[in-house]
């Protein structure tokens, strides 16, 4: 019996993808994976509505976030970094770590975005040109109000830079946006590749800051200009993921359809687990990954150990979830309706 993974850090693989990962290995530095490296583009700017330029490099995550602030805080007046999790305060330290005249503006964990909070802060800060925010704050499940973001934004000219990592892919409002000028992504989450792949998406006429301090590896202009080189990357990048990236994509397609699957797959989720008297946390909107409280011992180890003995893995070992006796579901890439039913029947008699 194959484990399920509903964690939001490994995805399932779709069939093209686990077959790409079994092709040899070939170099960077080769014709064919020049042309990988433009499907796989093209794969993702067509999810970004064709506004977006995709760089695609060598890394994680929290790389492609690196990689996003060091090349947009060095070039704006002053950055606003708004949190309201985990994943927002490890942004806010990023941008405060390239830009110590950072303005935080920190929400309670979990709650949403406040708009007469944020025009109040900006407000108080009007040299404030560049927002920094997370699309979806995993640590909570909540996708956060970036319409919000906009329409405070768009009338003072300041432009958004965004954390997509656990949205793009699964949230295509993202690049509705006019504000929006730089989103950051990853091919081991919503996208369903291997972890591996850093994306920034840079809007068209964003271009990377100079910038005389940044470590040279974060160099995004030069990432940029490899792409008229052999294999259009500068430094290496594995075969092995790209080809698993680009048959994601391929399978992915306009991601509409694979929207509608995972919403459909959340909702199963929490009627399936409210039935067993499970709520989930208010405001864990998502699509992708679903916060619960956990229910009192001893049900909850319980619960943990009928899931191991079915080969069900969900998601409460962090610290974050820990301290706040939370749990989390998610849902990122091949998964179905029997997946979940799995996970629901090995606990629905507890």
């Amino acid at each position: 019996m194959s484990r399920i993974e509903l964690v939001p850090t490994v995805p399932h693989l779709f069939p093209a993808t686990r077959e790409a990962i079994h092709e040899p290995l070939f170099s960077h530095r080769s014709e064919r994976f020049s042309d990988l490296f433009r499907k796989t583009s093209g794969h993702l700017r067509r999810i970004s509505r064709n506004r977006f330029h995709p760089v695609i490099a060598a890394g994680t995550g929290t790389w492609a976030n690196e990689l996003m602030v060091w090349n947009t805080a060095p070039g704006a007046k002053r950055v606003l970094s708004i949190s309201n999790g985990e994943f927002g305060d490890r942004l806010s330290k990023q941008c405060r770590i390239c830009r110590p005249d950072t303005v935080l503006l920190k929400f309670d964990w979990g709650e949403a975005y406040d708009e007469e909070k944020i025009a109040s802060c900006l407000d108080a800060h009007p040299d404030i040109d560049w927002i920094f925010g997370v699309a979806t704050e995993t640590s909570c499940g909540r996708s956060n109000d970036i319409a919000l973001l906009n329409r405070v934004a768009g009338p003072r000219g300041i432009r958004i830079a965004l954390d997509g990592v656990s949205a793009v892919g699964l949230a295509p409002e993202l690049f509705e946006h006019d504000c929006i000028g730089v989103v950051s992504a990853s091919s081991g989450k919503a996208l369903a590749g291997l972890p591996g792949i850093s994306i920034v998406l840079l809007a068209d006429g964003v271009e990377p800051a100079p910038s005389e301090t940044r470590p040279e590896s974060l160099d995004l202009a030069k990432i940029i200009a490899a792409e008229n080189s052999s294999g259009m990357v500068r430094n290496t990048l594995s075969s092995m993921h790209l080809l698993a990236l680009e048959a994601s994509l391929r399978s992915l397609g306009d991601c509409s359809g694979y929207l509608e699957r995972v919403r459909g797959l959340k909702d199963h989720t929490v009627n399936g687990l409210r039935r067993m008297g499970i709520e989930p946390l208010p405001g864990s909107s998502s699509p992708m990954v679903t916060a619960f409280r956990r229910p009192p011992e001893p049900r909850w180890s319980r619960m943990l150990e009928a899931w191991e003995s079915a080969g069900i893995d969900v998601y409460f070992r962090p610290a974050y979830l820990q301290e706040r006796q939370l749990f989390e579901i998610a849902s990122m890439g091949d998964l179905h309706t029997e997946d979940i039913d799995r996970m629901l029947n090995a606990v629905k008699d507890l």
